[in-house]
């Protein structure tokens, strides 16, 4: 009699027991984030990107009530980074601090590329973009881009211009400008923005179409020359330096950018709480003074589809003067 009770109680406790328990369960894995976030930068330490990623990993800590852990995995122009994050969970513990290399110019530039942005990686947040100053020495003639210009005209293909290699934002800049201007200047591709500097400051070179974020010691320090910046509204940093488009090419604007990306397919409720940490950081305006002073531009923030859309555009942008270059890296 005793058992027969037991065994009819068992049978009603048992799936109340087992329905609290994955209530807890549900609830537990709703209750996002529960664990430290790692935060992939595919960029070496000490850089902008990096002291970006940094300065919002600890934004973010404080808003999300858990460690934002960064983690640098450089190589490969990105793809590294890249790849790691679009393999791994899509759970939002594992994020991706894109820039416009992984997301618009290595799926153009590279016909085979580990990752698949479109099809693996997610959108989840603008937080900075990186305006392009062109340069020249202190010992150039040159005052105005303009003058550059002019001269570029009058001798084809003799003035040399510096970039970080075949491919880049800084290459693609003035592939563009040239298109627009109807100039033709010497390419020579360096291993980063050092010692391209280097290069226009021994007069190695003439011109060199830099990241504001990387150029802006050596402008304020009185090494180099700005002639120009690439967006459609001066800077901040730099007040007294026209854009291109007042310099005379109207329809002329270039900048890449920093953002957030997640493994495709992340919960919607992840993605929309980590934009949210992101807007929330660049409201703020001690962060966006911080990183202005450094030539980097800080704008509202975008949704999680606003920011698709954007990097859509940057697509179909780049594609036809890529195409139209033919160029190709392996």
């Amino acid at each position: 009699m005793l058992g027969r009770q037991l065994s009819r109680r068992l049978r009603q406790w048992v799936p109340l027991a087992l329905l609290a328990l994955f209530g807890a369960a549900a609830s537990a894995a709703g209750a996002y984030p529960d664990r430290p976030i790692r935060l992939v930068v595919p960029y070496t330490a000490g850089g902008i990107s990096d002291v970006l990623a940094r300065t919002l990993a600890e934004r973010m800590r404080k808003d999300l009530g858990q460690p934002v852990i960064v983690d640098n995995k450089p190589g490969a122009n990105t793809a590294l980074g890249a790849r790691l994050v679009a393999s791994a969970e899509p759970d939002g513990y594992t994020v991706l601090f894109a820039t416009g290399a992984t997301a618009v110019l290595n799926p153009l530039l590279y016909p085979k590329l580990s990752y698949n942005p479109e099809k693996e990686l997610q959108p989840v947040a603008r937080i900075a973009v990186t305006p392009i100053v062109m340069l020249v020495g202190n010992s150039s003639p040159h005052r105005t881009l303009r003058d550059l210009i002019a001269e570029a005209k009058a001798n084809p293909g003799k003035l040399n211009y510096a970039s970080t290699g075949t491919g880049s934002s800084l290459h693609l800049a003035v592939e563009l400008l040239q298109s627009a201007t109807g100039v033709s200047l010497m390419h020579v591709p360096y291993n980063g923005s050092a010692p391209a500097q280097a290069a226009l400051m021994a007069g190695d070179i003439q011109f060199f179409a830099d990241s504001t974020g990387s150029a802006m010691g050596l402008v304020r320090g009185g090494k180099l020359r700005p002639l120009a910046v690439t967006t459609r509204e001066r800077l901040p940093a730099l007040p007294d330096v026209p854009t291109v488009a007042e310099s005379g090419y109207p329809d002329y604007e270039v900048t890449t950018w920093f953002g957030l990306m997640l493994p495709r397919n992340a919960p919607p409720d992840v993605v929309n709480r980590l934009n949210a940490s992101v807007a929330q950081a660049v409201a703020d305006r001690s962060f966006r003074d911080q990183f202005e002073a450094l030539g980097l531009v800080v704008p509202p923030a975008l949704t999680a589809a606003e920011f698709n859309t954007y990097i859509g555009r940057e697509r179909e942008r780049w594609a036809p003067l890529i195409r139209a270059k033919q160029i190709v890296l392996e």
